[in-house]
């Protein structure tokens, strides 16, 4: 099993999914995000356009089945529905990021609690905090 994750490995996608072993190709749709330019937005219009390219290319050779990571965007029956044959729920690095968001969310409420800031304060600190890290 390999994993495609920037637009050299999409140009290339149908030489991978033909190597001799290559059972499984697996689509890095934040990694391809990146590489495109657009950190963090698998969803963007080109980036699910590299990842349509791709999953043709996977799919058009008929020797490896095709793999990738469920996105807000881009759920298991959509990605079922195009062919895939494993779906991830979860991805590495989006893990990380919530673990340390949490983190950091968790010592501001701690500061928070220690001051001489009022409720009607905290609620907006707390909503912004939300805003920006939801996004």
């Amino acid at each position: 099993m390999c994993q495609v994750e920037s637009a050299d490995g999409v140009k290339k996608v149908e030489e991978i999914a033909a190597v001799d072993g290559v059972d499984c190709v697996q689509m890095g749709p934040l990694d391809l995000s990146a590489s495109l330019g657009y950190l963090w937005d698998p969803g963007h219009k080109k980036v699910r356009e590299m990842m349509r390219v791709a999953e043709r290319g996977v799919l058009g050779g008929g020797r490896a089945y095709l793999a990738g990571f469920a996105m807000p965007h881009d759920g298991p029956q959509e990605m079922k529905s195009r062919g895939y044959h494993m779906v991830s729920g979860a991805v590495d690095v989006g893990l990380f990021r919530s673990a340390a968001v949490e983190d950091v969310r968790r010592f501001k409420m701690s500061l928070m609690e220690d001051s001489d800031v009022d409720d009607d304060e905290r609620k907006q600190m707390k909503d912004a905090d939300e805003k920006y890290w939801s996004e």
